[in-house]
């Protein structure tokens, strides 16, 4: 059976670990700004969206391991193209921010295909852009930096 190398293990741990604590800080930060809870209660937009209160969206934290570990999985084998190279965090930044919001092949909110796809406003489509785009954006540079720190023999 093949064995983990220590260098992917420990990559995909603090992978996790970074994206679960921006998701939940970022997330809190602007459910408040934006105040979420109103804007799910009165814009048609979100109708077919879960209340904040519904047991699943309380679960979203841990939910979030697993696309944190999902991700870290996909972008391993880039290891030395993205994290050892120049600008690590900026191209880590529109690596993800492009495959998780722009280039979304689902017609979410702000997404190319959702701005196609649904009778959402602009207006509509731009609220969750703020947010994304800053959580990816600490993400990145927490991520980069961390692993950059943490230079060890893996042998």
């Amino acid at each position: 059976m093949l064995k983990p190398s220590k260098r992917f293990v420990y990559f995909t741990i603090r992978f996790i670990l970074v994206h679960v604590i921006t998701y939940i800080f970022i997330g809190v930060v602007f459910m408040n700004l934006q105040n979420y809870a109103s804007a799910f209660v009165t814009m048609d937009a979100f109708a077919n969206f879960r209340s904040l209160d519904s047991t699943i969206v309380r679960m979203a934290p841990v939910f979030q391991i697993f696309r944190g570990a999902f991700f870290a999985f996909i972008l391993y084998p880039f290891y030395n193209t993205l994290i050892k190279s120049d600008y690590a965090w900026v191209k880590m930044f529109f690596l993800i921010w492009g495959f998780s919001l722009i280039g979304s092949v689902a017609p979410i909110p702000g997404s190319i295909e959702g701005i196609i796809y649904t009778k959402m406003s602009l207006a509509e489509h731009l609220i969750g852009i703020p947010e994304v785009t800053v959580q990816i954006f600490v993400f990145s540079w927490f991520f980069v930096k961390w692993e950059n720190r943490t230079e060890r023999d893996y042998s």
